[in-house]
This record gives C-alpha cells, structure tokens and sequence, in this order.
C-alpha cells in the first residue's frame, strides 16, 4: 500500500528546494544591493580623493601664471634700458628676428621692457612646477617669445598651427584663462590674456604636461586607469593611451576638477562596480543556497529514517496481517506500541468475525 505521507513527503522536498532558491536569492540580492552601494561610495571617496591630489598638483601652475601677469603688469609701467636683443618669432613669416628697444620700435618698446624683466619666469618656468612644461608670450603684434634664443622647427609649425586653428574661437573681451586639450608635443595649454589700459595686447600661454601627473595616480594605484576629459568628453590626458572613439566601452566613473574646467575619470582595470558585485552575488547565491540546501537536506534525511521509513514498515504490517500473514519482526524504535495496537486490533477484529 503506498502511503499518502510518502507523497507529501516528496511534494514538500520539492517545495523546500524552491524557497531555499528564493529565499537564499532574495538574501544574495540584498547583500549585493548594500554592497554596490558601499563600493560606489568607497570609489566615490577615492576619485574625490585623486580630484584633490590634481588639483593640488595643478593650483601652484594657476598661481604662477598669476604672478606672471601681476609681474607684467608693473613691467610694462617701468623703463629700463635694453642691455641685449631680444629674439622674436614671428608668426607671418616664422623667422626668428633680434628685436632691441629703440625709437623705431615704440609700439613694440612696452611689451619689449615688460618681457626683458619678466625673463627669469621664463627662464624657471619649465624646472619650477611639474606640470608647467614651457611659457610662451604672444603679442597682439604678431610675434611670440618663449625665453629661449633659438625656436625648434617643429615648434614653430606646431605653434602655428594651433593658432590658426583656435584664432577664431579667442573672445577678445574675456578676462579669464582659456583652457585647450591640445597644443604643442601632446601637451594642453592654458592661455591668459593679457590687458594694458583696458586693451589686449597679448596672452600668456602656459604649455601643461598632464598624462606624467596621471602616470603617478596609475602608479600608487595599479588597477585603474587615469584620464582628463574635457566638457565635450575628449580625452585631454591619459594614463594610458586610449582611443577616444571607443571611450564608450568602458565604465568611467568622473568627478568635475576645481581649478580646471576639464573633470578626472578613472576605468577600474578589474571591471566596472557592478560586474565585480555581480560576481560576489553569485558567489554569495550559491553559498547561501548550499548551505541551506545542506541542512535541509539533512532534516530530510533524519526526516526520511525517523519518520517515513516507520511508516513504510507500519504500512507492510498492516497488509501482511490484513492477507492473515505475520507482520513484520523488526519494529523501528519508539514505534513498538503503535505496531502492537495495529495487532491487537486486527486480532480482536478476527475475533469478532470468529
């Protein structure tokens, strides 16, 4: 006779199964929700922590280029003697001419004198701050300076270029700095204008060598990558190189600079935050499943000996003794007054058939 518990017994191991899956889901799932959000936080912390250490790194170049401009502005109100030429570039012709103050020059003789003494920020701006590479001078006039006595061919073109290239995009009336992803020798530039008398008569042009300052952050941080982006999202500096065009395959995570108007993104070498969570949930699913799906396990096998093998005995006894055979000799522990009862009734049964 097949016993009806046998049933129920297989239909709740079936159900046991499904809500441990669920349940062991559920609690996975949480676990990842509260974990993703800690991670975005910790990364959150630490990307506003590399923000700090660049703009830290960045601020004494702002402050330089304001001394500069300071400097200048008492240069050009000051009349001093011309001890030596100064060599010029240019930018019509690209010929490097040795310029001296004299009469014939006085257009030229105020921002002569202001870059005579402004020579030592030339002469230091390249050894002084780490990610000032060069300064450079460039007159409304149509000549440049850079400290240097001899200009380098390739500077020259690549400085041309890029004039022509942002000439028009220069708001003869803004104040402010300007900011370029590009310049010269794959560095950035910051240009700031430079006014006498309520008129621009020049701009300084600080050439700015960034990807060594995100070469640092990747090397005391080894699984993540470093760019500077700009607000149209190109890439102004890397740690590494990257092709612009494919930036949108990886997970970058951005905070906006203070000093610059470019922000920092990092790409987490291991992946983005939420597939490392969504392999710590699945690790944490099947834990949590096996474990529970241990002990139920377990409590169906005890289950199954204590319980169900009892009653399979019970329900052989019953149809020996209803076919008028003997039942069954072993009788599993704690169940002797039951199969005796089941005995006694069928004997007082036959008894009254009798």
């Amino acid at each position: 006779m097949s016993s009806p518990a046998l049933t129920v017994y297989n239909r709740t191991l079936r159900y046991s199964v499904l809500i441990i899956v669920m349940l062991s889901f559920a609690a996975a799932f949480i676990q990842f929700l509260l974990q993703f959000n800690s991670n975005l936080k910790h990364s959150k912390q630490q990307l506003e922590m590399f923000t700090q250490q660049m703009d830290a790194q960045i601020s004494p170049v702002l402050q330089f280029a304001g001394a500069v401009v300071n400097r200048a502005q008492l240069g050009v109100q000051l009349v001093v003697a011309g001890e030596r030429p100064i060599p010029l570039l240019s930018l019509t012709t690209g010929d490097v001419l040795q310029q001296e103050l004299s009469a014939d020059t006085a257009s030229l003789n105020q921002e002569l004198q202001m870059l005579l003494q402004l020579q030592p920020y030339f002469d230091i701006a390249p050894a002084s701050i780490s990610p000032l590479k060069d300064l450079y001078y460039i007159s409304e006039q149509g000549y440049a300076y850079n400290g240097q006595h001899k200009w380098s061919d390739y500077v020259v073109e690549q400085l041309a270029d890029w004039l022509q290239r942002y000439q028009r995009l220069d708001n003869g009336y803004d104040r402010n700095p300007v900011f370029y992803k590009d310049f010269i020798l794959e560095q950035a530039a910051m240009s700031v204008p430079f006014y006498v008398n309520e008129r621009k008569i020049g701009r300084f042009v600080l050439a700015l060598e960034l990807a060594p300052l995100l070469a640092n952050l990747e090397r005391n941080n080894p699984d993540r990558y470093f760019l500077l982006l700009d607000h149209a999202g190109n890439i102004v500096a890397s740690s590494k190189f990257i092709n612009g065009d494919n930036l949108e395959q990886y997970q970058l995570q951005i905070q906006r600079l203070a000093d610059l108007p470019w922000s920092l993104a990092l790409i987490d070498k291991r992946g983005s935050v939420f597939s490392a969570g969504f392999a710590s949930f699945m690790l944490h699913w099947f834990s949590y499943a096996g474990v529970l799906l241990l002990l139920a396990w377990l409590l169906a096998r005890r289950y199954k000996r204590k319980i169900m093998g009892p009653l399979q005995r019970l329900s052989i006894h019953i149809d020996r003794l209803a076919n008028d055979q003997a039942g069954v000799r072993r009788i599993p522990d704690g169940w002797q007054d039951l199969f005796e009862k089941v005995t006694e009734l069928k004997t007082a049964d036959k008894q009254k058939t009798d």
